[in-house]
């Protein structure tokens, strides 16, 4: 998979946790604050929001050859309008940063399923676990520097 096709699956990732209006908005909202142009519409109100999220939909769902180019010119874009952990995966997959987040991510869904006493709770320690021995390597390597 190259990169661009990356960027565009972390976008896609993005819409499905977040919501593609989120996506739309947040994309508009980081073009706009680049200088803008013609690909994404300002989100100024609810018609301008749908055409941003159709838009950035349509671009980074890659529906042919000029989507491809246009995603490939937003892929700064994308990666800033993006959440940072959201961002962390794609440009540093293997960073401390991010095996950070996962660890407090995990930790808090651990933690919350414990205290409503989720069934799904020892399925959230056991990921947290794993989480922490991810860590264990990067914190080993930090501390010899």
């Amino acid at each position: 998979m190259g990169y661009g096709e990356q960027i565009s699956a972390g976008v896609e990732s993005w819409a499905h946790e977040a919501g593609w209006k989120t996506v739309g908005v947040r994309f508009a909202d980081e073009y706009q604050r680049r200088g803008g142009g013609k690909l994404i519409p300002p989100a100024t109100d609810e018609q301008s929001i749908r055409n941003a999220k159709q838009r950035v939909k349509r671009i980074f769902g890659l529906g042919g050859p000029r989507y491809v180019k246009m995603a490939a010119e937003l892929s700064d874009v994308a990666l800033r309008a993006m959440p940072t952990r959201k961002r962390l995966e794609l440009e540093k997959p293997h960073s401390p940063e991010l095996a950070k987040a996962k660890v407090m991510e995990s930790f808090g869904a651990a933690m919350s399923a414990v205290s409503v006493r989720c069934p799904t709770a020892t399925v959230k320690l056991n990921r947290l676990i794993d989480e922490l021995q991810a860590l264990i390597p990067i914190a080993e390597l930090l501390m010899s520097v």
